[in-house]
């Protein structure tokens, strides 16, 4: 598929990035073949941050094939190093993947971290009654930005739907309608005692120039 070229993340519709998505998983899987890194990687999500007036493009990377389990933190194994993200860097940068993002837009290929990227259903169920910060496509109630607790997920048809709550205020949102997603250690009293621990952030390879 021939993707445009996109000079601004506001370009992105959610058609356009799961065909980058996609995109990124497949060179990332000729990275396995061709490299044959010590351990075979997948990209779980990439999203798009603004610092210091720059674009770039975050790039979350796990061992594959990808965390799952009853818990939205990934066990502390699933962390890569520096090591292992540079390789897989490079190779992105020579790869047709990226051919659809500006020149100008940085790229960063890290650790996926204890703080991950949600998005299949499986990742939203494994982190019910945690607390969530999120990104809608557009507006609700006024606004397209979230930091609440993720009460439950609403899975009665054929688009699930996330119930998030914050004090007495509660809001339903499509699964569809999420740009972005990430589930966060910080959680309710009742919950903190379940929190994951584990080492700080991911690392990260240095933009490109």
């Amino acid at each position: 598929m021939s993707l445009p070229k996109l000079l601004h993340p506001s370009q992105l519709t959610p058609e356009l990035a799961s065909s980058v998505l996609e995109s990124l998983q497949l060179a990332c899987a000729a990275y396995n073949t061709k490299s044959k890194p010590k351990r075979d990687l997948h990209i779980r999500e990439f999203s798009f941050v603004i610092e210091d007036g720059q674009t770039l493009l975050d790039i979350y990377v796990e061992p594959a094939p990808g965390h799952s389990g009853p818990s939205p933190f990934p066990p502390e194994q699933q962390a890569l190093s520096l090591d292992e993200c540079l390789p897989l860097h490079q190779f992105l940068l020579e790869d047709p993947s990226l051919a659809a993002f500006d020149d100008a837009i940085g790229v960063r290929v890290g650790s996926l971290g204890i703080e991950p990227p949600l998005k299949t259903l499986e990742h939203f169920l494994a982190a019910r009654g945690h607390l969530l910060t999120l990104k809608t496509w557009t507006k609700r109630q006024g606004r397209d930005r979230f930091t609440m607790i993720l009460d439950d997920v609403l899975n009665d048809n054929a688009n699930p739907t996330l119930r998030l709550k914050e004090g007495t205020d509660a809001i339903d949102i499509p699964l569809s309608a999420i740009k972005f997603a990430q589930a966060l250690l910080s959680q309710p009293k009742s919950a903190k005692a379940n929190a994951h621990k584990g080492p700080k952030g991911p690392q990260r390879a240095r933009p490109k120039a």
